[in-house]
This record gives structure tokens, sequence and C-alpha cells, in this order.
């Protein structure tokens, strides 16, 4: 998991700054599985803070409500084995991450995407 030490500290001082905005995983390895992609929104319900995760497939799309250490232990899984890049997104900046098909993991920050955050809206299930 250390190799994804900038991007997990990022997405956690993002969190505890309250200027996380959301979360996109991408480029799946396997185009043939069917999942497209997956969207991280952070919420808080009934005062707890969760991740809702929303994985995209060609036919239906499936929620998941994780907290943080789960979180981090999806997206590692998700970015080692399915996907190739991952975006955060923030009010300050947005984190760009990268794992190659040697499984070599690089960050890259560029200028925010989003000046507002998205409405709180967490879907329920």
């Amino acid at each position: 998991m250390s190799d994804f030490n900038e991007f997990f500290e990022a997405l956690q001082q993002s969190v505890a700054n309250d200027d996380f905005v959301k979360l996109t995983i991408s480029k799946p390895i396997k185009k043939s599985e069917g999942l497209l992609n997956v969207y991280v929104r952070f919420f808080e319900v009934d005062g707890k803070q969760v991740f809702e995760f929303k994985y995209r497939h060609i036919t239906e799309n499936i929620f998941k409500k994780l907290s943080l250490s789960t979180a981090k232990i999806e997206l590692e899984k998700l970015l080692l084995n399915t996907f190739r890049t991952g975006t955060l997104f923030t009010l300050n900046f947005d984190l760009l991450v990268m794992v190659s098909k040697k499984k070599l993991v690089s960050c890259r920050d560029t200028a925010p995407s989003f000046r507002n955050k998205l409405p709180e809206i967490p879907r329920e299930s």
C-alpha cells in the first residue's frame, strides 16, 4: 500500500479540510468485464462519515457505502486489479494517480476542476 501513500494522504487531508469534491476511477484494464468506471462521493449519514461508491457497469449501477479505512482498501484493489487511473477532485487541486502495466504508481497534481462542492444527495440503499 505504500505506493499509494501520496494519494491516500491527499484523500484523508481533503476530507479533514472539508474540500473533497469527488473521486473517479477510470480506464479499465479489461473493457470486456463491463465495469466502465467507479465514482466516489463523501457524505455524513446519521453522524457517520461514509464514502459512496457507484460502480458503473454497461447495464446497471451498483452502490456501496464504505468507511474511510474500507474505502482505502477498495480503492487500492480497484487501481491495482481493474483500472489504470484515479482522479481525486478537491477544491484546492486535482490529483491524478496512474498505475502502469508493471504496477508502478505515479501521482501528478493539477489545477482544481471544481470551485464548489457537489450537492450532498446520498442514494438510499
